[in-house]
Protein backbone atom coordinates (compact mmCIF):
# COMPACT_ATOMS: atom_id res chain seq x y z
CA UNK A 1 0.00 0.00 0.00
CA UNK A 2 1.18 3.08 -1.05
CA UNK A 3 0.44 6.53 1.48
CA UNK A 4 1.64 9.85 0.09
CA UNK A 5 1.70 11.49 4.17
CA UNK A 6 3.53 15.03 4.58
CA UNK A 7 5.82 14.62 8.24
CA UNK A 8 4.04 15.33 11.25
CA UNK A 9 6.87 16.47 13.54
CA UNK A 10 6.51 19.88 12.14
CA UNK A 11 3.47 22.14 11.80
CA UNK A 12 4.64 23.48 8.71
CA UNK A 13 4.41 20.19 6.98
CA UNK A 14 0.91 20.91 5.92
CA UNK A 15 0.71 23.78 3.43
CA UNK A 16 -1.58 27.18 5.46
CA UNK A 17 -4.49 26.42 2.87
CA UNK A 18 -4.92 23.21 4.09
CA UNK A 19 -4.89 24.33 7.68
CA UNK A 20 -7.25 27.12 6.96
CA UNK A 21 -9.67 24.98 4.85
CA UNK A 22 -9.78 22.36 8.19
CA UNK A 23 -10.25 24.96 10.63
CA UNK A 24 -13.19 26.20 8.88
CA UNK A 25 -14.58 22.63 7.91
CA UNK A 26 -16.88 21.83 10.11
CA UNK A 27 -16.57 18.66 12.18
CA UNK A 28 -17.68 15.61 10.12
CA UNK A 29 -20.48 13.44 11.42
CA UNK A 30 -17.53 10.33 11.19
CA UNK A 31 -15.69 12.26 14.19
CA UNK A 32 -19.00 11.64 16.92
CA UNK A 33 -19.09 8.19 15.07
CA UNK A 34 -15.70 6.77 16.33
CA UNK A 35 -15.53 8.81 19.51
CA UNK A 36 -19.23 6.98 20.68
CA UNK A 37 -17.33 3.55 19.14
CA UNK A 38 -14.62 3.70 21.07
CA UNK A 39 -16.61 3.98 24.09
CA UNK A 40 -19.62 1.02 23.08
CA UNK A 41 -16.69 -1.54 22.63
CA UNK A 42 -14.91 -0.85 26.24
CA UNK A 43 -18.28 -1.15 27.55
CA UNK A 44 -18.99 -4.30 25.64
CA UNK A 45 -15.51 -5.23 27.06
CA UNK A 46 -16.34 -4.93 30.48
CA UNK A 47 -19.79 -6.25 30.25
CA UNK A 48 -18.21 -9.40 28.54
CA UNK A 49 -15.40 -9.71 31.33
CA UNK A 50 -18.61 -9.70 33.81
CA UNK A 51 -20.48 -12.07 31.63
CA UNK A 52 -17.40 -14.37 31.94
CA UNK A 53 -17.32 -14.19 35.95
CA UNK A 54 -20.85 -14.87 36.35
CA UNK A 55 -22.33 -16.72 33.08
CA UNK A 56 -19.83 -18.42 31.97
CA UNK A 57 -19.23 -18.49 27.95
CA UNK A 58 -22.70 -19.90 26.79
CA UNK A 59 -22.94 -18.56 23.33
CA UNK A 60 -20.90 -16.42 20.37
CA UNK A 61 -23.13 -13.62 20.20
CA UNK A 62 -23.89 -12.88 23.31
CA UNK A 63 -24.93 -9.24 24.27
CA UNK A 64 -21.69 -8.10 25.29
CA UNK A 65 -19.88 -9.50 21.94
CA UNK A 66 -22.74 -7.80 19.88
CA UNK A 67 -21.86 -4.77 21.33
CA UNK A 68 -18.60 -5.42 20.75
CA UNK A 69 -18.83 -6.16 17.03
CA UNK A 70 -21.37 -2.89 16.55
CA UNK A 71 -18.89 -0.53 18.30
CA UNK A 72 -16.34 -2.09 15.26
CA UNK A 73 -18.68 -2.25 12.53
CA UNK A 74 -20.24 2.10 13.35
CA UNK A 75 -16.56 2.98 13.59
CA UNK A 76 -15.05 0.92 10.01
CA UNK A 77 -18.60 2.23 8.65
CA UNK A 78 -18.54 5.60 9.31
CA UNK A 79 -14.63 5.93 8.75
CA UNK A 80 -15.04 4.44 5.56
CA UNK A 81 -17.73 6.45 4.06
CA UNK A 82 -15.69 9.30 4.79
CA UNK A 83 -13.17 8.08 2.73
CA UNK A 84 -15.13 7.49 -0.01
CA UNK A 85 -17.04 10.64 0.21
CA UNK A 86 -13.31 12.71 0.45
CA UNK A 87 -12.31 10.35 -2.19
CA UNK A 88 -14.96 10.86 -5.03
CA UNK A 89 -16.98 13.83 -4.00
CA UNK A 90 -14.59 16.97 -2.21
CA UNK A 91 -11.29 15.32 -4.31
CA UNK A 92 -9.91 18.54 -4.54
CA UNK A 93 -10.28 19.45 -0.96
CA UNK A 94 -9.22 16.03 -0.08
CA UNK A 95 -5.95 16.45 -1.63
CA UNK A 96 -5.19 19.54 0.57
CA UNK A 97 -6.54 18.48 3.90
CA UNK A 98 -6.49 14.63 3.91
CA UNK A 99 -3.57 11.37 3.14
CA UNK A 100 -3.47 9.88 -0.07
CA UNK A 101 -3.65 6.02 -0.12
CA UNK A 102 -3.07 3.76 -3.18
CA UNK A 103 -3.29 6.76 -5.55
CA UNK A 104 -6.85 6.95 -5.61
CA UNK A 105 -8.41 7.18 -2.21
CA UNK A 106 -8.33 10.60 0.16
CA UNK A 107 -8.28 9.75 3.77
CA UNK A 108 -7.72 11.74 7.11
CA UNK A 109 -4.84 9.72 9.03
CA UNK A 110 -7.21 8.77 11.94
CA UNK A 111 -10.28 7.11 9.50
CA UNK A 112 -7.37 4.98 8.29
CA UNK A 113 -5.91 3.50 12.37
CA UNK A 114 -10.08 3.22 12.85
CA UNK A 115 -10.48 1.49 9.53
CA UNK A 116 -7.43 -0.91 10.28
CA UNK A 117 -8.59 -1.59 13.87
CA UNK A 118 -12.37 -2.03 13.24
CA UNK A 119 -11.36 -5.21 10.23
CA UNK A 120 -8.95 -6.40 13.12
CA UNK A 121 -12.01 -6.47 15.67
CA UNK A 122 -14.75 -8.72 13.20
CA UNK A 123 -11.80 -10.44 12.03
CA UNK A 124 -11.11 -11.78 15.48
CA UNK A 125 -14.96 -12.75 16.26
CA UNK A 126 -14.79 -16.04 14.00
CA UNK A 127 -11.60 -16.95 14.71
CA UNK A 128 -12.31 -16.28 18.57
CA UNK A 129 -15.67 -18.96 18.17
CA UNK A 130 -13.29 -21.20 16.30
CA UNK A 131 -10.90 -21.22 19.15
CA UNK A 132 -13.26 -21.67 21.72
CA UNK A 133 -14.96 -25.07 20.17
CA UNK A 134 -11.33 -26.12 19.33
CA UNK A 135 -9.61 -25.90 22.80
CA UNK A 136 -12.47 -25.10 25.09
CA UNK A 137 -12.19 -22.00 27.75
CA UNK A 138 -9.23 -19.65 27.52
CA UNK A 139 -7.39 -19.41 30.55
CA UNK A 140 -5.24 -16.25 29.94
CA UNK A 141 -6.56 -12.90 28.76
CA UNK A 142 -4.47 -12.49 25.81
CA UNK A 143 -5.20 -15.68 24.03
CA UNK A 144 -4.41 -14.92 19.84
CA UNK A 145 -7.52 -13.98 19.14
CA UNK A 146 -8.21 -11.99 22.23
CA UNK A 147 -4.79 -10.43 21.09
CA UNK A 148 -6.03 -9.55 17.85
CA UNK A 149 -8.95 -7.97 18.81
CA UNK A 150 -7.43 -5.62 21.55
CA UNK A 151 -5.11 -4.66 19.25
CA UNK A 152 -7.73 -3.77 16.52
CA UNK A 153 -9.50 -2.00 19.22
CA UNK A 154 -6.30 -0.11 20.71
CA UNK A 155 -6.18 0.84 17.21
CA UNK A 156 -9.66 2.12 16.85
CA UNK A 157 -9.60 4.67 19.81
CA UNK A 158 -6.22 5.93 18.79
CA UNK A 159 -7.36 6.69 15.29
CA UNK A 160 -10.13 8.82 17.07
CA UNK A 161 -7.94 10.40 19.25
CA UNK A 162 -5.47 11.25 15.82
CA UNK A 163 -8.85 12.01 13.91
CA UNK A 164 -9.91 14.54 16.69
CA UNK A 165 -6.52 16.04 16.65
CA UNK A 166 -6.26 17.17 13.03
CA UNK A 167 -9.72 19.52 13.92
CA UNK A 168 -8.19 20.36 17.38
CA UNK A 169 -4.86 21.38 15.96
CA UNK A 170 -6.92 23.87 13.30
CA UNK A 171 -8.59 25.60 16.11
CA UNK A 172 -5.74 25.70 17.84
CA UNK A 173 -3.79 27.47 14.94
CA UNK A 174 -6.65 30.00 14.43
CA UNK A 175 -9.36 31.87 16.45
CA UNK A 176 -10.36 30.43 19.67
CA UNK A 177 -13.76 28.58 18.26
CA UNK A 178 -15.57 28.46 22.34
CA UNK A 179 -18.32 25.76 22.06
CA UNK A 180 -16.35 24.28 19.17
CA UNK A 181 -13.02 23.44 21.40
CA UNK A 182 -14.70 22.16 24.04
CA UNK A 183 -16.74 19.91 21.90
CA UNK A 184 -13.72 18.66 20.55
CA UNK A 185 -11.75 18.33 24.24
CA UNK A 186 -14.56 16.35 25.11
CA UNK A 187 -15.12 14.07 22.44
CA UNK A 188 -11.04 13.34 22.63
CA UNK A 189 -11.59 12.67 26.22
CA UNK A 190 -14.27 10.07 25.56
CA UNK A 191 -11.81 8.17 23.33
CA UNK A 192 -8.38 8.58 25.24
CA UNK A 193 -10.27 7.57 28.33
CA UNK A 194 -11.42 4.09 26.24
CA UNK A 195 -7.93 4.00 25.35
CA UNK A 196 -6.90 4.14 28.80
CA UNK A 197 -9.27 1.65 29.94
CA UNK A 198 -8.21 -0.40 27.57
CA UNK A 199 -4.70 -0.92 28.40
CA UNK A 200 -5.37 -1.24 32.12
CA UNK A 201 -8.24 -4.03 31.36
CA UNK A 202 -5.14 -6.02 29.55
CA UNK A 203 -3.05 -5.81 32.72
CA UNK A 204 -5.34 -7.00 34.78
CA UNK A 205 -3.38 -9.88 35.40
CA UNK A 206 -1.15 -7.71 36.98
CA UNK A 207 -2.73 -4.48 38.04
CA UNK A 208 -5.29 -6.35 40.61
CA UNK A 209 -5.84 -5.36 43.94
CA UNK A 210 -3.63 -8.70 44.87
CA UNK A 211 -1.07 -6.92 43.05
CA UNK A 212 -1.00 -3.57 44.92
CA UNK A 213 1.47 -4.25 47.56
CA UNK A 214 4.55 -5.86 45.60
CA UNK A 215 6.31 -3.49 43.05
CA UNK A 216 5.65 -5.11 40.41
CA UNK A 217 1.66 -3.67 40.19
CA UNK A 218 3.35 0.10 40.56
CA UNK A 219 5.87 -0.15 37.31
CA UNK A 220 3.50 -2.15 35.00
CA UNK A 221 1.03 0.91 35.78
CA UNK A 222 4.01 3.38 35.08
CA UNK A 223 4.39 1.86 31.88
CA UNK A 224 1.06 1.80 30.55
CA UNK A 225 0.27 4.94 32.28
CA UNK A 226 3.05 6.94 31.34
CA UNK A 227 3.11 5.79 28.11
CA UNK A 228 -0.14 7.17 27.34
CA UNK A 229 -1.03 10.05 29.87
CA UNK A 230 1.84 12.40 29.00
CA UNK A 231 0.71 12.99 25.43
CA UNK A 232 -2.82 12.89 26.10
CA UNK A 233 -2.24 15.86 28.27
CA UNK A 234 -0.49 17.92 25.72
CA UNK A 235 -2.45 16.84 22.98
CA UNK A 236 -5.65 18.22 24.58
CA UNK A 237 -4.27 21.37 24.33
CA UNK A 238 -6.65 21.85 28.27
CA UNK A 239 -5.49 22.76 31.83
CA UNK A 240 -6.20 19.35 33.51
CA UNK A 241 -6.16 16.99 30.42
CA UNK A 242 -5.07 14.18 32.50
CA UNK A 243 -6.80 14.33 35.38
CA UNK A 244 -9.99 14.62 32.74
CA UNK A 245 -8.79 11.50 30.84
CA UNK A 246 -8.16 9.28 34.43
CA UNK A 247 -11.47 10.83 35.60
CA UNK A 248 -13.47 9.39 32.89
CA UNK A 249 -11.49 6.07 33.03
CA UNK A 250 -12.79 6.08 36.56
CA UNK A 251 -16.32 6.88 36.22
CA UNK A 252 -16.51 4.36 32.47
CA UNK A 253 -15.42 1.32 35.19
CA UNK A 254 -17.58 2.68 38.36
CA UNK A 255 -20.64 3.00 36.50
CA UNK A 256 -20.62 -0.18 34.68
CA UNK A 257 -19.84 -2.08 38.02
CA UNK A 258 -22.32 -0.06 39.44
CA UNK A 259 -25.29 -0.84 36.76
CA UNK A 260 -24.19 -4.39 36.31
CA UNK A 261 -24.75 -5.33 39.86
CA UNK A 262 -28.54 -4.49 39.16
CA UNK A 263 -29.23 -6.82 36.59
CA UNK A 264 -29.96 -11.05 37.51
CA UNK A 265 -27.21 -13.82 35.88
CA UNK A 266 -26.63 -17.12 37.26
CA UNK A 267 -23.95 -19.70 35.71
CA UNK A 268 -24.63 -21.83 32.70
CA UNK A 269 -21.02 -23.32 32.97
CA UNK A 270 -19.58 -26.11 35.70
CA UNK A 271 -17.99 -26.35 38.33
CA UNK A 272 -20.53 -23.97 39.87
CA UNK A 273 -19.16 -23.34 43.34
CA UNK A 274 -20.34 -20.30 44.13
CA UNK A 275 -24.00 -19.67 43.98
CA UNK A 276 -24.46 -15.79 42.38
CA UNK A 277 -27.94 -14.25 41.31
CA UNK A 278 -26.63 -11.20 39.80
CA UNK A 279 -23.49 -9.82 37.50
CA UNK A 280 -20.27 -9.98 39.28
CA UNK A 281 -18.17 -6.65 38.21
CA UNK A 282 -14.56 -6.01 37.73
CA UNK A 283 -12.57 -4.61 40.53
CA UNK A 284 -12.98 -1.12 41.98
CA UNK A 285 -11.04 1.03 39.70
CA UNK A 286 -7.37 2.53 40.42
CA UNK A 287 -7.76 6.06 41.76
CA UNK A 288 -5.08 7.17 38.71
CA UNK A 289 -6.63 10.71 39.13
CA UNK A 290 -4.66 11.51 42.05
CA UNK A 291 -1.26 11.29 40.40
CA UNK A 292 -2.60 12.89 37.55
CA UNK A 293 -3.80 15.85 38.63
CA UNK A 294 0.14 16.45 40.18
CA UNK A 295 0.96 15.48 36.51
CA UNK A 296 -0.94 18.36 35.11
CA UNK A 297 0.68 20.73 37.45
CA UNK A 298 3.82 19.41 36.41
CA UNK A 299 3.07 20.11 32.43
CA UNK A 300 1.51 23.38 33.27
CA UNK A 301 4.45 25.37 35.77
CA UNK A 302 7.75 22.88 34.61
CA UNK A 303 9.93 24.75 32.23
CA UNK A 304 12.53 22.14 32.30
CA UNK A 305 13.87 20.14 29.40
CA UNK A 306 11.82 17.12 28.20
CA UNK A 307 13.88 14.22 29.83
CA UNK A 308 13.84 16.59 33.19
CA UNK A 309 9.87 16.84 32.92
CA UNK A 310 9.87 13.37 32.31
CA UNK A 311 11.70 12.00 35.30
CA UNK A 312 9.30 14.29 37.21
CA UNK A 313 6.12 13.30 35.49
CA UNK A 314 6.76 9.44 36.85
CA UNK A 315 8.05 10.04 40.25
CA UNK A 316 5.40 12.14 40.94
CA UNK A 317 3.11 9.20 39.50
CA UNK A 318 4.93 6.51 40.97
CA UNK A 319 5.08 7.59 44.75
CA UNK A 320 1.36 9.32 44.63
CA UNK A 321 0.25 6.24 43.06
CA UNK A 322 1.89 3.98 45.83
CA UNK A 323 0.34 6.71 48.43
CA UNK A 324 -3.23 5.61 47.75
CA UNK A 325 -3.56 2.63 46.30
CA UNK A 326 -1.30 0.81 48.84
CA UNK A 327 -3.76 1.69 51.79
CA UNK A 328 -7.01 1.32 49.71
CA UNK A 329 -6.01 -2.40 48.36
CA UNK A 330 -5.72 -3.15 52.30
CA UNK A 331 -9.27 -1.19 52.57
CA UNK A 332 -10.85 -3.31 49.39
CA UNK A 333 -9.58 -6.52 50.49
CA UNK A 334 -9.96 -6.83 54.13
CA UNK A 335 -12.65 -4.47 55.05
CA UNK A 336 -16.00 -5.80 55.79
CA UNK A 337 -17.38 -1.90 55.01
CA UNK A 338 -15.75 -2.51 50.94
CA UNK A 339 -18.24 -5.57 50.50
CA UNK A 340 -20.60 -3.43 49.30
CA UNK A 341 -22.34 -2.65 45.45
CA UNK A 342 -20.59 0.69 45.48
CA UNK A 343 -16.84 -0.81 46.20
CA UNK A 344 -17.95 -4.13 44.94
CA UNK A 345 -15.44 -6.42 46.98
CA UNK A 346 -18.21 -9.01 47.87
CA UNK A 347 -18.43 -10.10 44.01
CA UNK A 348 -16.50 -13.29 42.95
CA UNK A 349 -16.02 -15.71 39.82
CA UNK A 350 -18.54 -18.60 40.27
CA UNK A 351 -16.03 -21.22 39.78
CA UNK A 352 -13.81 -20.19 42.88
CA UNK A 353 -14.77 -21.72 46.33
CA UNK A 354 -16.45 -19.19 48.81
CA UNK A 355 -14.70 -20.81 51.49
CA UNK A 356 -11.28 -19.91 50.01
CA UNK A 357 -8.81 -19.10 53.00
CA UNK A 358 -7.84 -16.29 51.31
CA UNK A 359 -10.72 -14.75 49.78
CA UNK A 360 -10.73 -11.62 51.72
CA UNK A 361 -6.87 -11.37 53.03
CA UNK A 362 -3.74 -10.87 51.36
CA UNK A 363 -1.31 -13.88 51.15
CA UNK A 364 1.77 -13.68 51.88
CA UNK A 365 3.71 -14.02 48.95
CA UNK A 366 1.39 -10.97 47.96
CA UNK A 367 3.09 -8.60 50.40
CA UNK A 368 6.53 -7.73 49.32
CA UNK A 369 9.55 -6.91 51.54
CA UNK A 370 9.92 -3.34 52.26
CA UNK A 371 13.77 -3.80 50.89
CA UNK A 372 12.23 -5.17 47.89
CA UNK A 373 9.68 -3.26 47.65
CA UNK A 374 11.64 0.44 47.72
CA UNK A 375 13.77 -1.56 45.08
CA UNK A 376 11.16 -2.34 42.68
CA UNK A 377 9.60 1.86 43.28
CA UNK A 378 12.83 2.59 41.65
CA UNK A 379 12.76 0.33 38.87
CA UNK A 380 9.28 1.87 38.22
CA UNK A 381 10.31 5.23 38.19
CA UNK A 382 12.86 4.96 35.98
CA UNK A 383 10.83 2.89 33.34
CA UNK A 384 7.61 5.45 33.75
CA UNK A 385 10.41 8.51 32.76
CA UNK A 386 11.38 6.69 30.09
CA UNK A 387 7.93 5.86 29.02
CA UNK A 388 7.02 9.60 30.05
CA UNK A 389 10.00 11.25 28.01
CA UNK A 390 8.47 8.79 24.70
CA UNK A 391 5.21 9.90 25.41
CA UNK A 392 5.82 13.54 25.48
CA UNK A 393 7.62 12.93 22.39
CA UNK A 394 4.51 10.79 20.62
CA UNK A 395 2.51 14.11 22.03
CA UNK A 396 4.09 16.47 20.05
CA UNK A 397 3.54 14.66 17.19
CA UNK A 398 -0.39 14.81 17.87
CA UNK A 399 -0.25 18.59 18.20
CA UNK A 400 0.91 19.03 14.93
CA UNK A 401 -1.39 16.75 12.93
CA UNK A 402 -2.97 18.34 10.45
CA UNK A 403 -4.62 15.64 8.14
Amino acid sequence: MSITLPSPLSSSSAPAGSRTLARRAAIPLSIYAVSLASLLTMVGILWDISWHRSIGRDKFLSPPHILVYLGAIFAGLFSGIQVLYNSFFRKEAAKAADVRVWGIFYSPLGSLFCIWGAIAMLTSAPFDDWWHNAYGLDVTILSPPHTLLALGMIFLQFGACVSICKYLNADAAGPAAGGRRALLQFLFVVSALSLLTMVYTLGTEYLNIRRMRSALFYSIAAVVSLLFLPAFGKALRMKWGITAVTGGYFLLVAITNWILQLFPAEPKLGPILTHITHFQPANFPALVIVPAMAMDLILQRSKAGDWVKAFWLSLAFVVLLVAVQYPLSGFLLESPYARNWFFTSNTYYFGLSPNAPFRYKFRPDDIASLPMMMEGLGVAVLLGALFARISLRWGRWMQNIQR
